[in-house]
């Protein structure tokens, strides 16, 4: 269909999802219809957002010439000024409302404020929001899964690699932080909140700084390796200072260092696939490495014990960082055997 109309219908369906979610009966009232709602309503949240990630990431570097990278890069930091967003409301309404409020019309509040940037956002597209000059030139195919499976499984791979690699170490410590500041750490829940509030911005700067390492060193493949080194580099001494050090603000920093990748993904798609099966790919391939990213947390505190002494957690983080990382690399390589290979 195109990136242009697809992006309508997404940005109108995960809006309008998430405002009904504010709708919903508690289970007291409808009992386990309550749940299936619920469920239906995050199916459905997940299903438009599938669509927005692989169409608007593709998008955005489909439509400029230069600075590919920082294109990708903006484009990802809006995810995190969204949760930044939410994570504001969430904050104003739990403090202007009485704490027994929050469990009935409090959390509602908050699903339905999601409404006023559904609006603005497809007035906004409706403006000024044209369709992809690459996917206008791209020849059609009527079945993309079908093309992609028969002619780009090894350029598949390669991508499901990289993002099961920075997905895995990005949630390895992203998951785990709450626990970490407040019961190994023994911050309070003010003080683990507000650092948790500003990871929002360190996650915006180290989207947009990725990406620009694409533009900086001339290609996305290069890029993805100097992330991956940076993480493998980088990983213990942080993590040293963090829990041996006890010092929960240098969160901030890992989180800057291990969301770099994420800036670099959408050119590295797109540098690996071909116009007309691209946000297929991107569909498959980011979603597909959540696969891997899900069971992050679970692993590492299976290997930690799930202690509250910081002496476990830190082989235990660190040995799954440098799984990540060791998956982009290995990504970086098959990427670089498909360049020589159309060479050839």
């Amino acid at each position: 269909m195109g990136r242009r109309y697809v992006l309508y219908i997404t940005m109108l369906g995960a809006g309008m999802a998430s405002f009904l979610t504010g709708f919903l009966p508690t289970y007291a009232q409808a009992g386990i219809a309550a749940i299936i709602l619920l469920l239906l309503l995050r199916f459905a949240v997940g299903f438009f957002l599938g669509g927005e990630y692989s169409a608007s990431g593709i998008m955005s570097v489909e439509s400029v010439t230069k600075w590919r990278g920082l294109a990708s890069g903006i484009m990802q930091a809006g995810f995190d000024l969204g949760v930044f967003g939410v994570t504001f409301t969430y904050t104003i309404v739990a403090t202007y409302l009485p704490s027994s409020a929050m469990t009935t019309i409090g959390w509602r509040i908050v699903f339905w404020s999601g409404i006023i940037t559904t609006v603005v956002a497809f007035i906004f597209r409706g403006r000024f929001l044209t369709e992809s000059p690459e996917w206008e030139r791209a020849e059609r195919v009527k079945s993309p899964y079908k093309v992609l499976f028969r002619n780009y499984w090894l350029p598949m791979i390669t991508i499901l690699l990289a993002t099961m690699g920075f997905l895995y170490e990005y949630y390895v410590m992203l998951e785990p932080s709450p626990f970490i500041l407040q019961d190994v750490l023994g911050y309070s829940a003010a003080l683990a909140g507000l650092i948790l509030t500003v990871l929002s911005a360190s996650d915006a700067a180290g989207s947009v700084f990725g990406g620009v390492l694409v533009d900086l060193l001339g290609g996305s493949r290069k890029a993805l390796l100097v992330t991956a080194l940076i993480l493998l580099i980088l990983i213990y001494p942080t993590m040293y200072g963090i829990l041996i050090g006890y010092n929960g603000w240098l969160v901030l920093l890992w989180d800057f260092i291990a969301v770099l990748p994420v800036g670099v993904m959408q050119v590295y798609i797109r540098d690996l696939l071909p116009a007309n099966v691209r946000s297929t790919g991107t569909g498959l391939g980011y979603n597909g490495g959540t696969w891997l990213a899900a069971w992050a947390a679970i692993i590492t505190t299976l290997m930690a014990g799930a202690s509250t002494e910081p002496g476990p957690w830190l082989p235990a983080i660190t040995i799954n960082m440098v799984i990540g990382s060791v998956l982009m690399i290995i990504s970086y390589l098959m990427a670089v055997y498909l360049v020589l290979r159309r060479r050839e």
